[in-house]
């Protein structure tokens, strides 16, 4: 079984943790890729030394998001990527209801979309509430997405299928009151899991946060009755829909 952790934060992680144990126990339970995620200069610096210990297993995105506030990237820092070829994806960006001002969320949503699109890379997006503004700005761009730990109403899930996109599946939509949308998201058939793991995330005494991943494997397929190869193996597809890479 391979698995892989579409959505997480290894050099946010790695300022309080050190990694290489606990990627060798997350490997030991099948755990063998990573699309992570950059959201600060710093973070940019730390990808080349964290790929060379997991090569050819780590693919990091980089962007500017719509409400952390420790992002400092600029729109020139990622144009520079996207023309090294250093990142799969640009992401996440997107917009988030705690932004109050949501002129210069569009905007910069807006622009990095457009360079996504010159230069042909998929998006990681998060969204949160704008569900429907959101929509009316991606349906212009026919890009290939991944919608990251979507946790909103079932009907704005229904929307945002007619995009090209996947989904990751996280602890968030393993809640009683999600289970409709957990059940259609996987019945659509495009789905990933994820941890979204960051050190502001990590649990108390909480030895290795990596292997969330497999709890989140094993309670979606004891609350949906679909056998774990079945689930590994339409997230193999479509991983290498979005990457272009075999699991």
């Amino acid at each position: 079984m391979k698995l892989c952790d579409a959505h997480c934060h290894l050099a946010n992680l790695s300022v309080d943790m050190p990694l290489a144990p606990l990627i060798s126990e997350a490997t030991s339970h099948g755990i063998t890729t990573y699309l992570s995620s950059a959201l600060s200069k710093a973070e940019l610096a730390s990808y080349p030394s964290l790929q060379a210990q997991l090569p050819g297993r780590l693919l990091y995105s980089a962007g500017i998001h719509p409400s952390y506030d420790e992002c400092d990237l600029e729109i020139k820092d990622i144009q520079k990527l996207c023309e090294a070829r250093q990142i799969w994806a640009i992401g996440e960006i997107g917009m988030d209801r705690n932004t109050k001002d949501t002129d210069w969320m569009q905007s910069i949503f807006i622009r990095q979309l457009e360079l996504a699109a010159s230069y042909k890379l998929p998006v990681v997006l998060h969204i949160v509430g704008h569900q429907q503004e959101a929509y009316n700005i991606l349906k212009d761009f026919p890009l290939r997405y991944l919608i990251h730990g979507y946790a909103g109403s079932l009907e704005a899930f229904q929307v945002f299928t007619k995009l090209d996109c996947c989904f990751t599946i996280s602890e968030r939509i393993l809640r009683p009151d999600k289970h409709d949308l957990l059940q259609e998201m996987l019945a659509g058939g495009r789905y990933l899991f994820e941890t979204d793991i960051t050190r502001y995330y990590v649990a108390e005494n909480e030895a290795n946060p990596l292997l969330r991943l497999i709890n989140v494997l094993n309670r979606s397929a004891e609350l949906s009755g679909i056998p774990i190869e079945e689930l590994t193996a339409v997230q193999a597809t479509n991983y290498k829909y979005l990457t272009g890479y075999d699991l």
